[in-house]
């Protein structure tokens, strides 16, 4: 007997009191995922070969789990760009006339650079405008740019920060004065190209990176560091942006089931994963490595792929299904948000989303299932409780906002009922060591019955009515500071529980273990992560505060340095 039947027969007999492990095709469950999260697919990067042979293995497992092709094909192909990289064409030139006399031609990486905002290829050649700060604030009642008649299609040059933000850290002006908010505010007034120049030193800086997956904009945006905060005024500008910026094709997989009604569920999660840690974002500090992604989001992919095989017959006739797997999660919904404004379906017909995403690892003492996004409609916190789940066995942690850092979010800001399942963070999350072994197939059958029902529960309910979430936010995200911990977001008491804290950070180096649940920093009470977050973005690198935890019941204080 092979190792994959042997799994079933033991899975099954172990789940034969809760009736799901004959729907449940655990042999294949674990195939899917032992393939998805193997080094052949050397970590799923978006754009990568790994990735297309994974969308190429979804497609195959649609055909046979007999779902419909959308306009032909399984595929929704999109591109993205690899990478962006400022090249020595560029040119910033600066005069009463273009190579007159007393122009002066700077260089390039080292008086000024290109910053992510700016479009990629562009000349522009304008007359020069001061706007200060460039800083609107209506609590304030202060415009920068209303002292000016005639600002349209100049060369706007913008300070950083504001004047006060030495002594004054926490002004109101502190909520308006962010790069983006700035460079929104010259584009309303007309600026033809954006240059930045310093402002306070404790102002935010741009990076000189260009962030290949940022959103741009159609006009050039510099950083110009060649004159201090100084503004060549009455005079003319020449700008030349050049960015090498190289395109690659990712790979969205949908298979369709047609009950022929009028509405349709999509059952989503995302295939792609971090590859070797191409674009920067592991939590690993080591030599390169494959990073599998078994949980993230292997996990979620089998779980969707189990459910296309379940989801059919009478108790689950009353909708479509579309199931979806999108690529470029990992660089910022991509392949998400790529679907929803080119989708092959009405999404004003969307019932509603389930998105799956980190769903192979609960907890094996105290299981439970968190469900993002049960604010979306009135409808869900009524079927959780429909469930009637035995709370000695599994529970359920729920929160309500529809916005989160997974593909939900997508939907629900297309007005779309959208609920993200997910079985917890914990230590390996973005490692090479997230790998299958440490997968929980028994958890992940407790977890695919949960969502089973929740579709069953909702098969004759109709249209499910959307709500908008209170979207809670910390009062500032301009961090400077990291503690270095991984939340556990499945802690549903008081405090922030850590899940797992990284080597050589603040955390690590002032004694703080993973399992420490933080309940004060300062003289800040800890109630939950908003609290938290909020706390941390007033810190700034140097500082020292005490952090009240309890550990195992006991209260202790460390003192952190940041």
């Amino acid at each position: 007997m092979n190792y994959y039947k042997k799994l079933s027969l033991l899975l099954a007999v172990t789940y034969s009191s809760i009736g799901i492990y004959a729907q449940v095709d655990i042999a294949q469950l674990k195939k899917d995922l032992v393939y998805l999260s193997s080094d052949e697919l050397q970590g799923r990067q978006t754009g990568s070969e790994g990735e297309k042979k994974s969308a190429y293995y979804i497609a195959d497992r649609f055909s046979k789990l007999k779902l419909k092709k959308q306009n032909g094909s399984y595929f929704q192909n999109f591109e993205i760009t690899q990478m962006r990289l400022a090249t020595s064409k560029m040119q910033l030139q600066i005069g009463m006339e273009l190579n007159g006399p007393g122009s002066h031609n700077f260089k390039p990486f080292i008086d000024y650079y290109p910053i992510s905002p700016s479009i990629n290829n562009d000349s522009v050649y304008g007359q020069v405008a001061d706007v200060g700060y460039g800083l609107i604030s209506d609590s304030l009642k202060r415009n920068d740019f209303e002292a000016f008649s005639e600002l349209s299609g100049k060369v706007f040059f913008v300070r950083l920060g504001y004047a006060t933000m030495e002594e004054d850290p926490h002004s109101p002006l502190s909520d308006v004065c962010s790069i983006n908010q700035k460079i929104e505010n010259c584009i309303k007034y007309g600026a033809r190209a954006i240059v930045f120049i310093p402002g306070p030193k404790s102002a935010e800086k741009p990076k000189g990176t260009l962030d290949p997956f940022a959103p741009t904009k159609n006009i050039p945006i510099l950083f110009y560091t060649a004159m201090g905060d100084r503004v060549p005024e009455h005079m003319n500008i020449l700008i030349k942006v050049d960015i090498y910026a190289p395109k690659v094709t990712a790979y969205n997989v949908m298979g369709y089931r047609n009950n022929h009604r009028k509405k349709t569920v999509i059952i989503v999660a995302h295939h792609d994963h971090i590859g070797y840690n191409e674009y920067d974002n592991s939590r690993y500090t080591g030599t390169d490595e494959i990073h599998n992604g078994a949980d993230d989001n292997a996990s979620g992919v089998a779980t969707m792929l189990q459910l296309a095989k379940i989801l059919k017959g009478p108790k689950y006739c009353k909708n479509n299904y579309l199931f979806l797997a999108v690529s470029g999660e990992e660089l910022g919904l991509l392949g998400s948000k790529y679907f929803a404004e080119n989708s092959p379906i009405n999404l004003n017909k969307v019932n509603y989303v389930i998105n799956i995403d980190m769903f192979g690892r609960l907890d094996s003492i105290h299981p439970k299932v968190v469900i993002n996004g049960t604010g979306t409609s009135p409808r869900w916190e009524k079927t959780i409780d429909e469930l009637n789940l035995d709370t000695s066995k599994i529970t359920i942690v729920s929160s309500a906002s529809g916005v989160g850092p997974s593909d939900h979010t997508t939907f629900y800001r297309k007005g779309i009922p959208a609920l993200h399942f997910f079985s917890g963070q914990h230590n390996d999350y973005h490692k090479p060591s997230d790998d299958e072994d440490k997968i929980d197939y028994k958890g992940m059958i407790k977890g695919i019955e949960i969502i089973q029902k929740m579709v069953k529960l909702n098969n004759k309910k109709g249209k499910l009515k959307f709500s908008k979430t209170i979207e809670e936010t910390p009062k500032t995200t301009r961090w400077k500071v990291s503690l270095g911990i991984m939340p556990d977001y499945t802690f549903d008491g008081t405090g922030l529980r850590i899940d797992g804290v990284n080597d050589n950070k603040p955390a690590a180096n002032a004694g703080i273990e993973a399992g420490d649940i933080i309940i004060q920093m300062g003289e800040t009470q800890i109630i939950n992560i908003y609290d938290y977050m909020n706390v941390l973005g007033k810190l700034k690198a140097g500082d020292i505060l005490s952090v009240k935890l309890l550990r195992n019941g006991r209260e202790i204080t460390q003192q952190v340095i940041f």
